[in-house]
């Protein structure tokens, strides 16, 4: 018994460290292609000027749009599937599925290319006021195809666990988009920006198919009736998280809304501000949560304790990782502003302040949120995003209206309690998950540091050396806990000085 318990020890330090890796590689990607992208609108800033950047994102506004309402939800729900079969080692049906997979990727991609040209006078009309643009929105509906095949070949990666590739890969695409865009404006300027979307995606279209042709060979065999009955629990569970998506997006536009209707259009965009800050820039922290953790959770929703453990590892793992990163956030919000914006953005800073909570209960939520997704159990994760939504669209106009922009940051983190309990409330219930509270010490010890540093700027902030010096010592006791529990559950410590002595040895 004793050597099945510490072989247990060393398989949990070792799937640890795993996630450790894969969450730390995937957050550097996300920072890298981050910095290429505010690199890219640099050098579309200078070269085109306002208006440039203005079409620029018309365009691309308008084409993610219509893949997104093409693309069945594919790069996403493959995954599951994809997932499962490589898990259960059947590489005939895998390949298969693969197949499966490719043919509905080629046929939402003639979708939405279609869709595109047939909707472009009322794409214009609608975006410029007049029909002149139509010609130019059929030109750019090849770029709505090929995202549609580049998502099916990302998700097949992503099911195959070629995680390096897809790490690669998200570098590769974002450095591959500024060489392909930069001299197209600096030859053509704004007479540049189609071809220079068209080539930027032709191009991450081929990385992702190179890498996927080398893992899985392209074979289309012409039965396309087989391939589409098979896909059909695909296509439903992606529709469903296209569906959520939609209704999200359509809560954060009735939020702004009514903010407008309580406030002024200041006041939305500092509530913009601030959301971007304090959720968008810091969510690089769950990349992983999609590209390694879903894909195997996906393989392990039939055995309970399985997948108990590794939901509750990945949880442990965001919240060692966010916490600290989300003190030094709050701290560095100004500086932040200044960076990001300018100083006339200075009053989302508050909104922004009162927001982080959201996000370290997000840290604690999310790995069991894909519980539903990862069982194909559309009705259930649609429920749980509709009473998010319902709620904040309630609660954050409510907010607003009785502290301000502060108050719309504090109702946001509310949400994020109410999320938390749902989600794991109903899940034990329907997933037989079972939360781990073994870490909830460290749970609270962290949360209560991040309330100092949140107090500290908020009551301290006309007196910087006191504000900096009661955050700066949360910071430094949440990363030394995030250190220290590192160092007890992966045993780094210990895995760093072997791999130097076998260095040292070898030399």
């Amino acid at each position: 018994m004793d050597g099945q318990a510490e072989e247990r020890q060393q398989q949990q330090e070792r799937t640890f460290r795993h996630v450790m890796k894969y969450t730390g590689l995937f957050g550097g990607v996300q920072g890298i292609t981050m910095l290429v992208a505010v690199v890219r609108n640099k050098v579309a800033a200078v070269l085109l000027g306002p208006a440039g950047i203005a079409l620029v994102n018309i365009y691309m506004t308008v084409t993610n749009l219509l893949n997104q309402a093409t693309n069945l939800g594919i790069s996403f729900s493959a995954v599951k599937h994809v997932s499962e079969l490589f898990d259960q080692g059947d590489t005939g049906r895998t390949a298969r599925f693969v197949a499966t997979v490719r043919a509905w990727s080629v046929a939402t991609a003639v979708l939405g290319i279609g869709a595109t040209c047939l909707l472009s006078p009322l794409l214009s009309l609608w975006t410029f006021g007049d029909c002149g643009h139509a010609l130019t929105f059929c030109a750019l509906s090849p770029v709505v195809g090929m995202a549609s095949v580049t998502g099916g070949e990302l998700a097949i990666l992503k099911g195959l666990r070629q995680l390096g590739r897809v790490a690669r890969i998200s570098v590769a695409g974002a450095v591959g988009t500024l060489c392909a865009t930069a001299p197209l404006y600096l030859w053509l300027g704004t007479d540049g920006i189609v071809a220079a979307l068209l080539l930027a995606t032709a191009a991450v279209m081929a990385v992702h198919l190179y890498h996927s042709a080398r893992c899985c060979p392209w074979r289309m065999d012409g039965r396309w009736r087989a391939h589409f009955r098979a896909g059909m629990p695909m296509v439903r569970l992606g529709v469903a998280f296209i569906v959520a998506g939609v209704g999200g997006q359509g809560a954060e536009f009735v939020i702004r809304l009514a903010l407008l209707h309580l406030g002024s259009l200041a006041d939305v965009g500092f509530y913009n501000s601030g959301y971007v800050m304090a959720v968008t820039y810091a969510s690089v922290v769950f990349t992983a949560i999609e590209v390694d953790y879903f894909p195997r959770l996906s393989a392990a929703c039939a055995d309970r304790e399985r997948m108990s453990g590794i939901v509750n590892q990945q949880t442990e793992v965001c919240v060692l990782l966010v916490a600290p990163f989300l003190i030094l956030f709050v701290l560095a919000m100004p500086f932040v502003v200044h960076l990001l914006y300018s100083a006339e953005f200075a009053p989302a800073v508050p909104m922004a302040v009162c927001t982080v909570p959201y996000m370290f209960f997000k840290a604690l939520t999310l790995p069991a949120a894909y519980l539903s997704l990862a069982h194909g159990d559309s009705r259930t994760y649609l429920l749980t995003e509709l009473v998010y939504d319902v709620f904040v669209v309630a609660a954050i106009p409510v907010g607003f209206a009785l502290w301000g922009l502060p108050g719309a940051g504090w109702m946001l983190s509310a949400g994020g309690v109410l999320d938390l309990l749902v989600i794991h409330l109903l899940y034990r219930r329907r997933y037989g998950f079972r939360f781990d509270f073994g870490p909830l010490r460290f749970y609270i010890a962290q949360f209560l540091l991040l309330a100092a540093a949140l107090l500290a700027v908020l009551a301290l902030d006309g007196r910087p050396a006191m504000k900096w010096a009661a955050g700066g010592a949360a910071f430094a006791v949440s990363a030394l806990l995030s250190l220290r529990r590192l160092g007890r559950e992966a045993r780094l410590a210990e895995v760093l000085r072997a791999r130097l002595w076998r260095g040292r040895k070898g030399s």
